[in-house]
């Protein structure tokens, strides 16, 4: 067995507490990367890109959707968000296509029924050939209802 002499000791000692105080100091984090890291809070569950849907009911095209992008998100609640261009194509039952509608932000809540189109609506109703521009529009699914709050040009 080998016994370190005074001044190794020494040297020993002043190499640990060096590591400890390099090791210490690495060790610091910026609270807010971190919270921003591990935050669920504005995180989707799920994350689409250049997403096309169709939406059946009894096997006939109800909605056709294009997305650049759209994010779910299950928590607090339920809601699909895209702050990218999107359409959706409307269809009747004998599979025409009767309006499209286009914004730049939408958001649609799932177990409120309602969908909020923002920035450069356009709505393009196929069988009157009627044009209609906004900048915000909401549908309310439980009254069948759409309207805007904003101004609307003709």
């Amino acid at each position: 067995m080998k016994f370190v002499g005074k001044h190794q000791l020494q040297i020993l000692a002043i190499a640990a507490i060096a590591a400890i105080a390099v090791f210490c100091h690495a060790c610091k984090n910026d609270i807010s990367v971190v919270q921003s890291l591990t935050s669920k809070e504005k995180s989707p569950d799920e994350k689409s890109t250049q997403l096309h849907l169709y939406s059946t009911e009894n096997g006939q095209t109800k909605y056709e959707l294009f997305f650049e992008e759209i994010d779910h998100y299950t928590q607090p609640e339920k809601y699909y968000l895209s702050t990218k261009p999107f359409q959706v194509d409307v269809f009747d039952e004998e599979g025409n296509r009767t309006l499209t509608l286009t914004a730049d932000f939408g958001i649609n809540y799932e177990a409120k029924r309602m969908m909020i189109a923002k920035r450069n609506v356009v709505i393009h109703n196929w069988n009157t050939g009627d044009v209609i521009e906004t900048e915000q529009l909401i549908w309310d699914m439980n009254t069948h209802r759409v309207y805007s709050n904003t101004q609307i040009k003709q």
